[in-house]
């Protein structure tokens, strides 16, 4: 299920349970009115399951395919908690943040990604288009040209692979590699450690998972979800598997009595910083504020970075192009030239 059809239907399940209706009659009637869309059709298989009798946390795994482990988990402790409008609601408010920050690392990238290849493209026309009558002139006149000249050249000669086939084989091989290696878990982990290395990158995207599973472990909190339950759950609904094995260590060490802060901060779940924040929360009964302000502090680094990267990749990439591609090129070709004059002076 995609992340606007499970927040479409938490806030529909929320303003249900907040009015005080019966969820299946409530969500049959939604139905009937939203017809056979994703979310209808959703809401109608959920109303059938809950009148068949079914526990709203097993009707909502069985309805919703595909559906996280901590959706069930949330909607079980609501009901226990007596909270499940807070809980579906803020359920929703989590989903929109996971599309917001999955939207946010995407268009960190689009801008660089678009000058960058607009400079191939540049390239690639020079080297069709402009490069080989050049070379035709030197021919006909017989100069003599120099190195550089003669290695730019040779590089030319292939212009549509060098620029552009060779980009393209490159993005492929990496996308079928990002395929294949996320196919296992030992791949996927693999594959979030060599991303993780890259700079500025790699640590945006782990402030924003960090944000993510500092927002669902406050949400699980506030529903009274037990805090080693509630650290798994929040792991095992990160997009990100070296989190999902450090809140696994860390839930484990408070299963055995370990405190809050140096269980987080062993398994590196965050900063040092992050961890005590964590603790005192933890030890003033104040832990799902406390989360709230570090899922905060997390997204506005994660935003910051993602300014970062529009603001200062793009011109790094223009000048490159421009500075550097742009200006061999002249180069290249007005050696001979100069080369000429001076002779002709003789």
């Amino acid at each position: 299920m995609n992340p606007q059809t499970l927040a479409s239907l938490s806030d529909e399940m929320a303003a249900l349970a907040r009015a005080g209706l019966p969820l299946d009659r409530g969500l049959a009637a939604l139905s009937q009115e939203l017809g056979g869309d994703t979310v209808g059709r959703a809401c109608g298989e959920l109303a059938r399951l809950l009148s068949e009798g079914q526990p709203p946390d097993t009707a909502i795994t069985r309805a919703l395919k595909g559906v996280p482990p901590h959706v069930a988990a949330l909607v079980r402790a609501g009901i226990t908690s007596g909270r499940l409008a807070e809980s579906l609601s803020r359920l929703g408010e989590h989903t929109r943040l996971r599309s917001r920050l999955a939207a946010l690392v995407i268009d960190a990238l689009f801008y660089p990604g678009i000058v960058l290849a607009f400079g191939l493209g540049i390239f690639a026309f020079l080297g069709i288009f402009v490069i080989p009558k050049f070379m035709t002139i030197f021919a006909d006149f017989g100069m003599r040209t120099p190195w550089l000249t003669r290695m730019f050249f040779a590089l030319n000669e292939h212009a549509v692979v060098f620029y552009l086939i060779v980009p393209a084989s490159v993005v492929l091989a990496l996308t079928v590699l990002r395929f294949l290696m996320r196919t296992t878990e030992k791949g996927r982990l693999a594959w979030a450690r060599a991303t993780g290395m890259i700079p500025i990158w790699g640590m945006m995207q782990r402030q924003v998972n960090l944000s993510l599973l500092y927002d669902l472990l406050g949400l699980l909190v506030t529903a009274e979800v037990p805090l080693p339950q509630a650290l798994r759950l929040a792991g095992e609904a990160s997009p990100d598997p070296v989190l999902r094995g450090a809140a696994a260590g860390a839930a484990a060490d408070l299963e055995v009595g370990k405190p809050l802060e140096p269980s987080l901060r062993d398994h590196q779940l965050g900063t040092a910083w992050a961890a005590w924040i964590a603790g005192v929360g933890a030890s003033q009964g104040k832990l799902a504020s406390q989360l709230e302000l570090l899922r905060d502090t997390s997204m506005r680094l994660a935003e910051w970075r993602a300014r970062w990267l529009r603001a200062i990749l793009p011109p790094v990439l223009l000048v490159l192009v421009a500075g550097g591609g742009i200006g061999m090129f002249i180069f290249s070709l007005f050696m001979p030239m100069f080369t000429l004059m001076e002779g002709l002076s003789q």
